[in-house]
C-alpha cells in the first residue's frame, strides 16, 4: 500500500507533540518535518534542517501530500512574508491538503461575547494581522490550485513546559477577577489529536474551525488553578489599570482582548479529540 506523505513545516513545540502521538499510532504516513534545528528523530521521520524563510527546492515527491504549517509569521511587516515564500515553494507541486495553525486573535476584542467562524476578522495586534494576511493568502492559493484548506483558529496552547511557571515563581500580581479578561485555552495533546484527525476527515474546499477545550475562563482563574496545582500561595491582586503599568508589553497585548470561542463546529468534526475538558486536569498533566 502506498504511503501518504505528510510535511510538518515550521515544526516546533506542537510538531514535537504531533510526532509523539503519531509514533504511538498505527498509520500509513511518510513523515517529513522542516525545522530550523535538526531534530533527533527515529528512522521513520525525515528531519530536514532548513529555515523556511529561505527558498528551498524540496527533494521530495510532494504529489498528493498533506502539509501541516505551524511556523509563526515573520515580524518585519503586518503581512506574512514567510507564508508567501512558502506558497511560492510548493506551488509547482500538486498538494492535496494544507492545514494551517492560525490564532483566535484574528477576531480581536469581542468584549467577552461568543464568536463562531462566521464572524468577520478584526485583528488588533500586529501579530494577529499577520495571521489574517496568511489566511487570506492561503485561501487564494487553495482556490487557484484546488487544494483542500483547513484553518484552525487556535487560542492559548498549554502543556508540559508551557505553563507560566516563571511568572508564578516571581509572584507577579494577578488582575482582580472581576476585571480579568475572558480567554480560551487548549492542551497541546488535544490540539495534536485534532491536527492528526484533520489529515483524514472529509472537508469542504476551505474549512475554518475554532478550536479550544470548550470552556472559556478568566485569565486570573487560569493562574489561580496553576497556583493551586503547585500548592503555592496566591500573590497580590491588582486592578486592570495597575496591570497596564506593571505587565510587560506581550502580556498586556492579551489583556486588551476578551472573547468566548464557539466550538460547536469543532465538536462535530472532531469528536473525542478533547481529553482535557477540565482545565485543572490538563494543568496537572502538564506539571
Amino acid at each position: 500500500m502506498k504511503k501518504n506523505r505528510i510535511i510538518l513545516a515550521g515544526s516546533g513545540y506542537l510538531g514535537d507533540n504531533i510526532i509523539s502521538l503519531l509514533s504511538e499510532m498505527s498509520h500509513n504516513y511518510l513523515i517529513s518535518e522542516i525545522s530550523r534545528t535538526k531534530k533527533n528523530r527515529n528512522a521513520n521521520i525525515n528531519s530536514i534542517q532548513h529555515d523556511i524563510d529561505d527558498s528551498i527546492d524540496l527533494d521530495l515527491d510532494l504529489k498528493g501530500s498533506k502539509i501541516i504549517y505551524m511556523a509563526p509569521p515573520d515580524s518585519s511587516t503586518t503581512g506574512d512574508l514567510r507564508i508567501t515564500k512558502f506558497i511560492n515553494t510548493i506551488s509547482k507541486h500538486k498538494i492535496e491538503r494544507f492545514i494551517y495553525i492560525s490564532t483566535s486573535g484574528v477576531y480581536g476584542n469581542c468584549d467577552g461575547n461568543k464568536v463562531n467562524e462566521l464572524k468577520s476578522t478584526n485583528p488588533i495586534t500586529d501579530r494577529a494581522k499577520r495571521r489574517v494576511d496568511a489566511e487570506n493568502k492561503l485561501m487564494k492559493y487553495g482556490d487557484k490550485n484546488n487544494v483542500e484548506l483547513l484553518i484552525l483558529r487556535v487560542p492559548g496552547i498549554y502543556g508540559k513546559n508551557r505553563l507560566p511557571i516563571k511568572r508564578i515563581m516571581n509572584r507577579e500580581p494577578l488582575i482582580e477577577k472581576s476585571q480579568s479578561r475572558t480567554t480560551n485555552l487548549i492542551h497541546v495533546e488535544d490540539l495534536s489529536r485534532i491536527v492528526i484527525k484533520s489529515l483524514e476527515i472529509t472537508v469542504q474546499r476551505t474549512e475554518i474551525i475554532n478550536v479550544s477545550d470548550g470552556t472559556a475562563i478568566k485569565t486570573t482563574e487560569y493562574y489561580e488553578k496553576i497556583y493551586d496545582a503547585l500548592g503555592v500561595n496566591l500573590p497580590q491582586y491588582i486592578s486592570y489599570e495597575e496591570a497596564k503599568k506593571t505587565y510587560d508589553k506581550k502580556r498586556l497585548s492579551f489583556l486588551n482582548e476578551s472573547r468566548v470561542l464557539d466550538t460547536a463546529k469543532m465538536k462535530k468534526m472532531f469528536p473525542g479529540c478533547i481529553k482535557y475538558t477540565k482545565l485543572s486536569d490538563g494543568i496537572k498533566a502538564s506539571l
